[in-house]
């Protein structure tokens, strides 16, 4: 075989080879979702999970209601936000059906009541539990092995979990203050405490505290505390948290609540209103880390007092939404309130 066949030869097989490649990388493509629909209850977090994925942003067809009572962080993220059809959070499957999607995500709590409906329309479905760090963890992989996004899934867990090492290293062998989180209840001057399984109670232990309400909740929400035990517990440290209007507000209230005068954290002046931006710092939404660091400086100041909290608030919008510094003045920093420590 002469050099000419030879030649033709290499670049016919070259040409084979590239157009597999093409044809593979179109296959693989046409695999991922397309039209991705967001919804049921607690969907912010799922939204806010599937966002840190900036390669999945544009396949995003509907989210149901993300606003909590402080704004739609997603319609201040995406400028086609208020374009996507609307679907309410109590939709029923042949709504999710009129949309077409290829994929329906939602938190695992809504596959009791929506599961076996959305199976009988043959509609495809990921379902995610975000109530735990690790449950984070295993979502994040989980988000990124369905899109085709693994690079990204591991960056988002490496970050985690490296403000996760640091905060454990820092609360490391330190006193654990008796620490209280508490939400303003409907009513005047009464208060609730979350679940034992919550974030909040986790956030807490992991940021070297020790939660004084385990055991005195036991139901699978907010449960609502009588004077008497929260004195009888004589927390050495308050965070107050609120969804729907600003927590310094709420923190105010209780500190200046005579009942609760003699309490050490109330003479101390350690009570702390949670932070919040569109959303509080406190739940298993993706900020939940940044709420770790806030927690671990209301409990151990001295352990965190190098830590740049203005820093990493700007680092963790930057990284999982590509949120610059100019955008974040302008649209985090005025939604800023609480025990934020962002200058």
């Amino acid at each position: 075989m002469n050099s000419k066949n030879i030649f033709h030869r290499i670049v016919s097989l070259a040409a084979l080879l590239l157009c597999c490649t093409f044809s593979a990388f179109a296959q693989n493509e046409a695999g991922l979702p397309s039209r991705v629909v967001l919804g049921g209850r607690a969907v912010i977090m799922v939204a806010d999970a599937v966002y840190a994925f900036p390669s999945v942003v544009d396949r995003v067809l509907s989210v149901a209601g993300t606003d909590q009572g402080l704004g739609a962080f997603l319609g201040a993220l995406d400028p086609s936000f208020v374009k996507k059809p609307a679907l309410d959070r109590s939709a029923t499957a042949e709504s999710f059906a009129a949309l077409k999607p290829d994929l329906v995500i939602l938190k695992s709590m809504m596959k009791g009541s929506l599961g076996k409906s959305l199976e009988a329309l043959s509609l495809r479905t990921l379902y995610l539990d975000l109530e735990t760090p690790e449950d984070y963890f295993r979502d994040l992989a989980a988000l990124g092995k369905t899109f085709g996004d693994e690079k990204r899934a591991d960056a988002l867990i490496s970050y985690y979990r490296s403000l996760v090492a640091d905060t454990v290293r820092r609360v490391s062998g330190q006193p654990k203050p008796r620490t209280l989180l508490v939400q303003a209840a409907s009513g005047a001057g009464l208060w609730e405490a979350p679940p034992a399984a919550w974030m909040q109670t986790t956030l807490v232990k992991m940021a070297g505290g020790d939660p004084v309400w385990v055991g005195a909740t036991p139901g699978n929400g907010w449960t609502r505390l009588n004077v008497e035990q929260i004195a009888a517990w004589n927390p050495e440290v308050v965070i107050v948290v609120s969804y729907r209007e600003d927590s310094a507000k709420s923190a105010s209230a209780f500190k200046t609540d005579p009942r609760f005068a003699n309490l050490s954290a109330v003479k101390a002046s350690h009570v702390f209103a949670m932070p919040q931006d569109f959303y509080s710092w406190d739940q298993p939404d993706t900020r939940w880390v940044l709420g770790l660091r806030r927690i671990g400086a209301f409990l151990h100041p001295s352990s965190f007092f190098n830590a740049d909290a203005g820093g990493e608030a700007k680092e963790f919008f930057r990284i999982l939404y590509g949120i610059d510094k100019m955008k974040f003045e302008s649209v985090i920093a005025p939604r800023l309130k609480g025990d934020h420590g962002v200058k």
